[in-house]
């Protein structure tokens, strides 16, 4: 075999070598895309834009869910305002910076447009609101529940493989001012919330993953505060329960990561 038959038979395997590879690299993030699916009170919720995922967290077209949940949306000149539910939560394109009830709070990762669409991240701004927010990593689905559902009644919503009661209904009842919201580097974090009605003392009870820790809470009607255990990196959850003053029931919660 001449030299020159051995130099072009190399530079043809080169060259499909580089056509292979250029074409699974152009296929592979189409490949690693996956559609979120975001329900609301128990209904699935359709976006012109679907939900973004970025950095494991799901971003939103900024309307929808949050009407759904009792929120009046106003989005002026890159500031958004979602007003319901006693809350007041305000972000600004570009800015990991948001205030909820007049309180500065940090965002992982800030709003940000697609096309013609403002995405805003979806667990934050729930959360916010004071509503309850799970991930169901098998499914891909963020599971929202708040008091922007009009049925009354108990709620139970499915999430990385069990059920999160979230008990008796008051829509009268929540929390705000809580810490953490979104995420800590601790692993102790001190919990804290203020109640929208006055508790009847006896009655809180507060747990972290299911573990009660109410026995080391310090609590009064107007809000309580808790260092945690130890925790590993992850999503946790506070549920709060116990009865109000006038007598109404309630269980509520939120969510927060560790990193």
């Amino acid at each position: 075999m001449s030299n020159s038959t051995i130099a072009r038979r190399t530079a043809l395997a080169v060259a499909a070598s580089i056509s292979f590879c250029a074409v699974f690299a152009v296929a592979r993030p189409a490949m690693a895309q996956s559609t979120v699916a975001v329900v609301v009170n128990g209904s699935q919720m359709q976006f012109d834009q679907p939900p973004i995922e970025r950095a494991g967290r799901v971003f939103v077209p900024l309307r929808g869910v949050f009407e759904h949940l009792g929120a009046t949306v106003v989005y002026d000149s890159g500031t958004i305002n979602a007003t319901g539910n006693g809350r007041n939560v305000s972000l600004r394109i570009g800015s990991n910076q948001a205030t909820v009830n007049g309180q500065v709070q940090t965002l992982d990762d800030a709003p940000f447009i697609v096309g013609s669409s403002t995405l805003v991240p979806l667990r934050f701004i729930a959360q916010a609101l004071g509503a309850s927010v799970d991930w169901n990593n098998n499914s891909s689905t963020v599971t929202i529940v708040g008091r922007g559902d009009d049925n009354g009644g108990n709620h139970n919503t499915g999430g990385n493989g069990g059920n999160v009661y979230q008990g008796p209904r008051n829509p009268a009842f929540y929390l705000s001012n809580e810490t953490p919201t979104n995420s800590t580097r601790s692993q102790n974090p001190a919990i804290h919330a203020t109640y929208s009605q006055p508790i009847s003392r006896n009655s809180l009870r507060v747990s972290i993953d299911g573990r009660d820790v109410t026995k080391n809470v310090y609590a009064n009607a107007t809000g309580f505060d808790v260092t945690s255990y130890a925790l590993d990196a992850g999503t946790h959850r506070v549920t709060v329960t116990g009865t109000t003053q006038s007598g109404s029931a309630f269980s509520t919660g939120w969510n927060f990561r560790t990193q």
